[in-house]
C-alpha cells in the first residue's frame, strides 16, 4: 500500500489528484534495482536521485562502491573517479514499463596532480504529457513531469592508495504547475587494503525540498562497497551493503568475468533485509564489449512483479587508443667524415753504413733501409674524442599492445597474456608517450618478420597488437 504524502492538503481538482498520483508512480521507478517496490517505508521527494547509473553496474546487481570505473562512478562513489587518467564520455537510456524513460550523460577530465579528476553529469527523468481534468472532469490541458540533476565532482588521490571524492548536485523537479529546486552533495572515498579496494559513500546530503508549502527530506543513502580480483584479473568479484533513508537496507553481490580480453559478462544479486519476498530480491546480467576506445553495456534486471528494466550505456575516452600507424623504415643518419690521423713520430734505428766510393751508379731499384720503424702512439686529446662520432644506438622491432587507461588495466591484460600461455617474462608496462595512457612493450625482436609474426598472432587473440621501430 502506497503512503500518502505527509502534509497535503485536500485536493482542489483531479488535475492536482494527478500530480500526487504521478509524484507515486514515479517514486516507484527511481527507487533502486529493481526498481519497483511493492510499498514504501517513508515519503520523500528526489527519488529519480536513486535510479542507479550504468549497464555495467547493473549487471552486477549495483555491488559497485569498491569497484565503480569510469567516469558513470561519479554516481556511484565520487572517489572513484580519480582513477581516470584519460578525458572520458559516458551515456546511459533506461526505460521501464514503456513510458517511463531515464537519461544520462557525464564527462569526466583530468585536471593535473595537484587537483585531481574533474566530472560533471546531466541526469533527466522524463513521462510523457499528462491529461489533466477539474472536478467535473474537464480537460484541463496536459502537464508534464519531469526531473533534472545536474553534478559537478572532483576527486583526487591523497595518499598512495588512498583517494576522496566529492559532488555537488542542482536538483529540479517539476509536477505541472508546482515545482521545487535544491541542492546536495555526495561524499566518498576508496582505499587499496591487502589487494582488495574498499570503499565508502554517502550520497544526497542537503535541505529538504518544497512543494505547495510543504517539505519533503531527500532519499539519503550510505553504502559500503569492497571489489577484488581474482585469477589473475580475469574475473572481478564485489559485494555492497546499502543503507537508504526511505527504504530497508540491502546486500549487493555481483561478479564480472571477461573470458576474452575484450568481453565481459556479469551477474548480480540483491537481497532486502528487512522483509521476505520483497520483488527488489533478485538475480541482475550483463553483458559488456570494449571497441578500442568505445565500451557498450547492457544489463537487465528481471522483475516478477512489474516490467524487467533494460540499461544500455556507453563509454567513450579520448586519446587513450588511436590507430596505430605501420612503423616506417628509420633512415641511417649520416656520419661526418672523421680526419685524417697524422702520421706518428718514427725513431730510427740505423747501422753504421761504410764510406762510399765518391763515383756510384744509381741502383736500379730504391735500396731498402736496414732501419727499424718503431710508432710510437699518443693518446687522443679531449678535443679529438669530442669530435668524432657517437655511434648510433642499435634498433629493435617491439610488439607493441597500447590503448590503456590506467596502469591496472594494463596489468589486467598481461594477466590475460599469460592465462592464454603467452610469455610475458622480458614484457614491459609503461606510458604511451605517443598516445598517452599506458602501454604493454610485449617483446623486443631484431627481426621484423618475427615481429610481424608475433603481433599477428596476438591480433587473431583479440589483442590490440602493433609493430614499431625503437632503439634497443
Amino acid at each position: 500500500m502506497l503512503r500518502p504524502l505527509s502534509g497535503t492538503r485536500r485536493p482542489r481538482s483531479r488535475a492536482f489528484l494527478g500530480i500526487v498520483a504521478a509524484v507515486l508512480a514515479t517514486n516507484a521507478f527511481y527507487l533502486p534495482i529493481p526498481v519497483a517496490h511493492a510499498s514504501f517505508v517513508g515519503t520523500g521527494v528526489g527519488g529519480f536521485l536513486g535510479f542507479e547509473v550504468g549497464g555495467r553496474p547493473a549487471g552486477m546487481g549495483g555491488a559497485q562502491t569498491g569497484g565503480a570505473s569510469g567516469i558513470m562512478s561519479q554516481y556511484w562513489n565520487p572517489a572513484s573517479v580519480s582513477t581516470l587518467d584519460q578525458p572520458q564520455v559516458g551515456a546511459m537510456h533506461a526505460t521501464w514499463l514503456g513510458d517511463l524513460k531515464y537519461e544520462w550523460f557525464g564527462y569526466g577530465q583530468p585536471l593535473g596532480s595537484k587537483l585531481g579528476v574533474g566530472s560533471i553529469s546531466v541526469a533527466y527523468f522524463h513521462l510523457p504529457s499528462i491529461d489533466g481534468v477539474d472536478e467535473f472532469n474537464n480537460p484541463t490541458g496536459k502537464f508534464r513531469v519531469y526531473d533534472v540533476a545536474v553534478t559537478a565532482g572532483l576527486a583526487r588521490p591523497v595518499a598512495r592508495g588512498i583517494a576522496l571524492g566529492i559532488n555537488a548536485k542542482m536538483i529540479r523537479q517539476n509536477l505541472a504547475t508546482v515545482s521545487a529546486t535544491g541542492a546536495a552533495i555526495d561524499l566518498g572515498g576508496t582505499a587499496q587494503v591487502a589487494g582488495a579496494t574498499v570503499g565508502a559513500a554517502v550520497q544526497n546530503l542537503g535541505p529538504k525540498l518544497s512543494f505547495d508549502n510543504s517539505s519533503y527530506p531527500l532519499p539519503r543513502q550510505v553504502r559500503f562497497g569492497v571489489s577484488r580480483d581474482v585469477y589473475r584479473g580475469r574475473v572481478l568479484l564485489a559485494a555492497d551493503y546499502n543503507i537508504p533513508s526511505d527504504y530497508y537496507h540491502d546486500f549487493r553481490v555481483g561478479t564480472e568475468i571477461h573470458p576474452q580480453a575484450n568481453v565481459a559478462l556479469r551477474a548480480g544479486y540483491r537481497r532486502e533485509l528487512g522483509t521476505p519476498g520483497d520483488p527488489a530480491n533478485g538475480l541482475s546480467f550483463g553483458l559488456g564489449i570494449n571497441f578500442r576506445q568505445l565500451s557498450v553495456d547492457y544489463a537487465m534486471t528481471p522483475s516478477d512483479a512489474f516490467d524487467d528494466v533494460h540499461r544500455l550505456s556507453f563509454g567513450y575516452s579520448f586519446g587513450s587508443g588511436p590507430s596505430e600507424k605501420k612503423p616506417e623504415p628509420r633512415k641511417p643518419e649520416e656520419r661526418p667524415v672523421p680526419p685524417a690521423p697524422s702520421s706518428p713520430p718514427v725513431i730510427v734505428q740505423a747501422k753504421p753504413e761504410p764510406t762510399a766510393p765518391k763515383t756510384v751508379k744509381a741502383p736500379a731499384e730504391a735500396p731498402k733501409p736496414s732501419a727499424t720503424a718503431i710508432p710510437t702512439p699518443s693518446a687522443p686529446s679531449p678535443e679529438e674524442l669530442a669530435a668524432r662520432p657517437s655511434s648510433p644506438a642499435p634498433l629493435a622491432y617491439a610488439v607493441v599492445l597500447p590503448g590503456f587507461q590506467t596502469k591496472e588495466g594494463a596489468q589486467g591484460e598481461m594477466k590475460a597474456l599469460e592465462l592464454l600461455g603467452f610469455q610475458t617474462k622480458h614484457a614491459q608496462i609503461s606510458r604511451d608517450p605517443k598516445r598517452g595512457g599506458w602501454m604493454i612493450t610485449f617483446a623486443r625482436l631484431n627481426s621484423k618478420g618475427n615481429a610481424d609474426t608475433m603481433a599477428a598472432s596476438l591480433q587473431r587473440m583479440s589483442f590490440r597488437a602493433s609493430v614499431e621501430l625503437v632503439e634497443q
